[in-house]
């Protein structure tokens, strides 16, 4: 170790001696409690599964539709029928 080397070494592990000012403010900022933010709300649900059950459902309810459809006609040709079969008879 060269004598520039020790001399600094010597330096650094000195004190350091603190100036204050004479005049004017003297801020010392020390912060170490905890900072709690406001709760951010996550969905349960992505978006994308969201859209997903949102078409099913409309599916559901379009195929219900038909269905309801179909069995309205069927009712109806049914007692077309009947009534056709109880006409002459009547």
């Amino acid at each position: 170790m060269s004598t520039t080397e020790s001399d600094l070494l010597r330096n650094i592990n000195e004190k350091i001696e603190l100036i204050e000012p004479s005049t004017g403010k003297l801020f010392f900022e020390h912060k170490t409690e905890l900072v709690f933010v406001n709760p951010r709300l996550m969905p349960l649900k992505s978006q994308a599964l969201e859209s997903l059950e949102e078409m099913h459902r409309e599916t559901a309810r379009q195929l219900q539709q038909k269905r309801t459809k179909r069995n309205n006609n069927n009712n109806k040709k049914e007692t077309a029928a009947e009534a056709e079969a109880l006409a002459p008879a009547i």
